[in-house]
């Protein structure tokens, strides 16, 4: 998320969390009278706050040491997930404060309650969450409605203009691309369609001008570095900032600005997981595909029985796929054709692209098969898979293995394989929640990376808890 009026923000976030700690100070004394029968009957709410540490020293120790470690200073583009990372800082944050006041006032005398601190942790969490998410939604509401999208233009070469345009929209939330502005004496041909040129960088100022520029963005990779500079001047003299896009990294990376003895500098680290988070997804999966065999149980010998009525044929259907680290494996699913299908006999019919084979109606399919697919049934034996440590409950679909190439990765799309190959595929994933089959295949390619890229525990809850309400509609698959 990006916010253009970082003051705004940072004095409603300020304003927001200080009323949060003092809700949850009130709060918490509430619950403290509540969770005491005999209290709530001769002590009053003002009389109870005796037993709290004071709420005007808790606030002033939170405005300074919030500040001071950084928690107003700008907002990252990231998910809800690492946002409420954040909100558990802060929440410790005050929930340290409070601990530390109410040990103080009970070494000079003052019968501060211990119960306070223990439930003040909680009730923080939540009021702070609601402070953080209320005051984002407020502070983008507010931009939408005052601040029109911005008007930008790319600065640099048609090809690698091209190249950079093949991963984005030419339309974002809060930027337009008007065009692009070339070095002086290249050629302006083999540029991305969906982009006029609107000039050379010896006309920077005036196109800036003519077109009611906002934004520039500087590709790095094709400007010289004194042409780079001049741009600069240019910008700085009309008070307009310039990004700059990067194309240092290699594979999926994480890139942090910071300053070193004064010099800026670009670190790219490179996304891994560590061996704990895999552990903790491990664990997290074999509790989740244990309860879901013994849930879905009744309902997986109700199916098979379906499948056997309805055509000839054994009832699972062993798929060779691709797993992690581009391995190939079996996975099981619910037979949805009938056995005398071939594909060749339907290759011409394809309606995706890419790696994906997919017909709307496809002739194969039998009546129980399209009802199976319908509602993702068919999948239902992959927790199998699952508990054999071959799939993981959330990621990246499992592709067929004639569909890549013969070591499960893909030359045409290498970033993408090598993306996929970093984790288990998945029975559920960001496609599933995202339109399913009905996505083009580089829709799915971009839904991949950014999975992998951004995997935490919270992420895949969050597909997880998603993923009932799109499989009993039943929209987007076949």
């Amino acid at each position: 998320m990006r916010l253009r009026n970082l003051h705004l923000y940072q004095v409603l976030r300020l304003l927001a969390d200080a009323i949060a700690i003092a809700g949850a100070w009130r709060l918490t004394v509430a619950i403290r009278i509540l969770l005491n029968p005999v209290a709530s009957q001769q002590v009053s709410i003002v009389e109870a706050t005796f037993w709290a540490p004071s709420l005007l020293v808790v606030l002033a120790l939170w405005t300074v040491l919030a500040w001071r470690l950084g928690h107003y200073g700008a907002p990252e583009q990231r998910g809800w997930h690492r946002n409420l990372f954040s909100v558990v800082d802060q929440s410790l944050l005050a929930s340290m404060i409070v601990v530390s006041v109410t040990v103080f006032d009970r070494s000079v005398g003052i019968e501060a309650s211990r119960s306070f601190m223990l439930l003040f942790a909680p009730t923080s969490f939540v009021t702070l969450a609601l402070a953080r998410f209320g005051t984002l939604l407020l502070c983008l509401k507010t931009e939408n409605i005052s601040f029109p999208p911005l008007r930008a233009a790319l600065l640099g070469d048609c090809q690698v203009a091209a190249q950079l345009l093949g991963q984005i929209s030419p339309v974002r939330g809060d930027s337009i691309f008007m065009g692009l502005i070339v070095p002086e004496g290249q050629s302006t041909t083999g540029g991305p369609e969906t982009l006029r040129v609107l000039g050379t960088t010896t006309q920077l100022a005036e196109v800036i001008n003519r077109e009611q520029i906002r934004e520039i963005i500087v590709l790095n990779s094709s400007m010289p570095h004194t042409e780079v500079e001049r741009c600069g001047v240019v910008c700085k003299r009309m008070g307009m900032s310039m990004n700059f896009a990067f194309d240092l990294a290699t594979g999926p990376a994480r890139m942090n600005l910071s300053t070193f003895y004064g010099f800026p500098i670009l670190e790219i680290v490179p996304i891994s997981v560590s061996k704990t988070q895999e552990l903790l997804k491990r664990a997290f999966d074999v509790l989740l595909a244990s309860i879901a065999l013994v849930i879905t149980a009744p309902l997986m010998l109700i199916i098979a029985a379906a499948i056997k009525l309805d055509s000839e044929g054994p009832v699972l259907y062993r798929a060779p796929r691709v797993g992690k680290g581009g391995r190939h494996f079996i996975c099981f699913k619910f037979r949805s054709m009938y056995t005398v299908s071939d594909r060749v006999q339907v290759t011409t019919a394809n309606e995706k692209d890419g790696h994906i084979f997919k017909i709307k109606n496809d002739p194969r399919v039998t009546r129980v098969g399209h009802w199976l697919r319908r509602h993702s049934l068919d999948e239902l034996p992959q927790i199998f898979n699952v508990l054999l440590n071959e799939m993981s409950i959330v990621g990246p679909r499992p592709l067929p293995a004639v569909d890549l190439d013969p070591d499960g990765m893909s030359r045409a799309f290498a970033e993408w394989a090598e993306g996929r190959a970093c984790v288990h595929p998945g029975i559920t994933g960001l496609w599933q929640i995202r339109g399913r089959s009905e996505l083009p295949f580089e829709e799915m390619v971009r839904l991949d990376l950014e999975y992998t890229q951004n995997w935490s525990l919270l992420l895949d809850i969050r597909i997880i808890l998603d993923t009932p309400a799109i499989v009993l509609r039943g929209t987007g698959a076949y």
